[in-house]
């Protein structure tokens, strides 16, 4: 698809924006058409207890290793890429996803740019699939945000168990969901499929209602 435009780009000039609206995924949110940013807080209270934020303009694009290319990978990605970890490769950083998949993510760039960006390298070795508008994203903090967790997460999320750097994939309220601790940030993001988020932003509200919570979206 994508090498499609790319083709359409340098031979019919005239219909590079036709061929971009019709093939070039656009990202907006769900939540804008359904939730208002809100906050409750409880009698003499100040700050919430917990916030929780929509992640706009981030990338993703899941990279699945092939499965006679082990030995390639190793020398095209190294051994830093561990078990439900998080890590940090230059301005991307790589979600552990399960057994030979991780989930890339990057700020800044239009969308489907990532997965071209990837493919350059890895082609050979891994499939990449775009995702950035195939998914929800958002930022989960507050004095009170492991309380709120923990009545929708089975999950162990203390911070001595749930390190900066983990992530795992889990469910809430009957949904899959990607939970990471992205280092350098304090707060617990969460990736869900686009078409429930709305479901899980209304099972989070409700969750921290008895703490005093912000949305924004």
């Amino acid at each position: 698809m994508w090498n499609w435009c790319r083709r359409c780009f340098s031979t019919l000039r005239e219909y590079v924006c036709v061929t971009e609206l019709i093939f070039k995924p656009v990202i907006d949110s769900p939540l804008l058409r359904h939730l208002e940013d809100a906050q409750v807080l409880l009698p003499g209270q100040t700050v919430p207890g917990v916030v929780i934020k929509e992640i706009h303009g981030r990338s993703l694009a899941l990279v699945t290793r092939r499965q006679d290319m082990k030995s390639q990978w190793g020398e095209l990605i190294g051994s830093a890429l561990v078990t439900n970890t998080v890590v940090a490769r230059g301005a991307r950083n790589w979600h552990w996803y399960g057994p030979g998949s991780w989930l890339v993510c990057a700020s800044g760039l239009e969308a489907g740019d990532l997965a071209v960006e990837l493919e350059t390298p890895l082609g050979g070795v891994a499939s990449v699939v775009e995702l950035s508008h195939a998914r929800s994203i958002l930022s989960l903090s507050g004095p009170q945000v492991l309380s709120a967790l923990a009545k929708l997460c089975s999950l162990d999320l203390h911070p001595k168990i749930f390190v900066v750097g983990s992530c795992a994939n889990t469910t809430m309220h009957h949904m899959a969901v990607h939970i990471a601790r992205v280092p350098g940030r304090d707060d617990f993001e969460l990736h869900v499929m686009r078409g429930f988020a709305v479901s899980l932003c209304e099972a989070l509200i409700s969750a921290s209602t008895e703490y005093g919570y912000r949305f924004e979206c």
